[in-house]
């Protein structure tokens, strides 16, 4: 508990300045992230699978994140992180074809696909949805209320499970989750969003920010089966071992990289900013 608890403290405030000053410390933030996170993922490989080039995984989402930075629109967005994976895998599948030295070439391949998307093209949403609104706080408000709710589901899932869990969701991904506590975790994270979106004086409707909070309620918990899934596919208990009472980056931010992208669309996309 004394590391998890000294790692907030440090972590916390750190996630919290970064947000609020905008590029290019936020900028930082998810770059530095997302290239540990691409390292923890191409080494949850599954048995047969050699391991993956990280040093190319590194700079590949490096690109997509400075090219977040880089854009003025989701359309642009879209567009240079289209072409930036791209490039990409044509580099990969050459390095695979020339390099790799492992078996399962097909599940090498698509690990080595799949990563720059869910750790880089996902996690530069942040960045996205810390411009809207432009210089305005608006973005900073909107970043925080997609991080405090996840954390606000993960919370309510855990002590909910662990109170009146009977129903196991996922026995062979995840024992532990129960429906009790996904449903726990569903109440808390639209409780929260409609409380913070009343707090933060936010320019949208009571029942836009529990739609908000119901998505990411859902989409939140998905993102934390998927990593199970991942980590059992490959024999670990934890993605890493970086943040001291956490595990690694992936273990910490398996629902946020699924919960920041569901959040700028509904804000850019459906309810407008």
């Amino acid at each position: 508990m004394r590391p998890r608890v000294l790692t907030a403290l440090v972590g916390l405030p750190v996630l919290v300045a970064s947000i609020w000053a905008g590029s290019p410390w936020l900028t930082l933030v998810v770059l530095v992230t997302a290239a540990l996170g691409v390292r923890e993922f191409y080494r949850l490989t599954p048995p047969g699978v050699g391991p993956l080039s990280t040093g190319l995984g590194v700079l590949w989402v490096a690109a997509m994140v400075l090219g977040a930075q880089a854009a003025d629109s989701t359309a642009s967005f879209l567009l240079i992180s289209t072409i930036v994976w791209a490039a990409g895998a044509f580099v990969a599948l050459l390095w695979l074809i020339a390099l790799y030295s492992g078996e399962r070439y097909i599940v090498a391949g698509v690990m080595f696909l799949v990563g720059p998307v869910y750790v880089g093209f996902l996690l530069s949403h942040a960045l996205l949805l810390r411009e809207i609104g432009g210089a305005s706080e608006t973005g900073r408000l909107w970043i925080m209320m997609a991080v405090l709710v996840t954390f606000a589901t993960d919370t309510g899932a855990f002590l909910v499970g662990r109170t009146v869990g009977r129903r196991q969701m996922a026995p062979r991904i995840s024992p532990a989750k129960t429906w009790e506590g996904a449903l726990g975790g569903f109440a808390a994270a639209v409780a929260v969003a409609i409380a913070l979106g009343l707090s933060f004086g936010l320019d949208a409707l009571w029942w836009q920010t529990a739609v908000i909070g119901a998505t990411v309620g859902v989409v939140a918990q998905c993102g934390d089966l998927l990593e199970s899934a991942l980590k059992r596919m490959s024999n670990v208990k934890d993605a890493g071992s970086i943040i001291p009472g956490h595990g690694g980056i992936l273990d910490r931010l398996d629902s946020v990289v699924i919960s920041l992208p569901a959040v700028y669309y509904l804000v850019a996309a459906v309810f407008g900013p």
